[in-house]
């Protein structure tokens, strides 16, 4: 029995008593229909590398709070497949990731609040020709086709600069608050609906001794092209990882049940009193 997150028209539902055979599942051989008439079908994991930027802000000497954003570019699905070749580019855009962590404990977690924004574009601007500022370095250009709102939870170890473990896991977990209408569709084809929730490991992440991959990635991720690595108190972090979106999470049938099952017993509980 665990607690589940879940999104139904915008509202937060906590299920507080689900059994482990309507725990949230991953979701295989979902496609991606893209603007303009791409398709890529077959996908269990989608395959990330990028850069974010982290500031801590330390109450005492020990414990702190911080704030993350970063820049992704999706390249690859399942075991390393290109998803594209000489055209086009899936990328995120993640900001206003926030949570606390503890140098002596040596982990963070990450509070809820951020936003994680998936954008397709027929042209590769990522880190290259197109990328601005404006733009977060190619990352926030081309269409918006999903977004996710990051959930409480997850983070990972960290060294005791603050840093993340070389090549170590960090763990972001996401709902998803809008899909474009038919690109996100399941194996049968079916479009799925805003509430699915996504897995965004970074499985070796770890600090970047380059300070990002360009002076327009870090104007980008800072605000100014100037600024450099500073552990604990701000850095940039290298990542490479997976997004895995799971299958049970727009709610079926048994979920709704058990948080309907609530009210119909409250009401049932009105009918035998009166």
């Amino acid at each position: 029995m665990r607690a589940m997150i879940k999104t139904l028209a915008g509202t937060v539902i906590t299920v507080a008593a689900m059994s482990s055979a309507h725990a949230d599942s991953q979701l295989f051989n979902w496609n991606l229909n893209l603007p303009g008439g791409q398709t890529i079908t077959g996908i269990n994991q989608l395959g990330f590398n990028g850069d974010s930027y982290i500031q801590n802000n330390f109450a005492n000497g020990n414990n702190f709070t911080f704030t993350d954003n970063g820049i992704f570019n999706i390249t690859t699905k399942n075991a390393g497949t290109s998803l594209f070749g000489q055209g086009g580019q899936l990328t995120g855009d993640f900001q206003g990731g926030s949570g606390t962590g503890s140098l002596s404990g040596g982990s963070i977690t990450f509070n809820a609040g951020g936003v994680l924004n998936i954008y397709y574009n027929a042209a590769q601007t990522y880190d290259g020709a197109g990328a601005t500022v404006a733009n977060r370095d190619g990352a926030a250009s081309g269409t918006l086709i999903a977004s996710f709102s990051q959930v409480a939870g997850g983070g990972g170890a960290i060294n005791p600069d603050g840093t993340p473990n070389s090549n170590g896991q960090l763990t972001l977990n996401f709902v998803s608050t809008y899909f474009a209408p038919g690109v996100f569709t399941d194996m049968n084809g079916k479009s799925l609906m805003a509430g699915s929730t996504i897995g965004f490991v970074t499985s070796n992440a770890s600090e970047d001794l380059g300070n990002a991959s360009s002076a327009t990635a870090r104007e980008a991720l800072t605000g100014s092209a100037n600024t450099t690595n500073n552990p604990p108190a701000y850095f940039y972090v290298n990542n490479g990882g997976q997004l895995k979106l799971n299958a049970n999470a727009v709610p079926e049938p048994a979920s709704l049940a058990i948080f309907g099952a609530g009210l119909m017993g409250l009401a049932f509980l009105r009918r035998r009193k009166s």
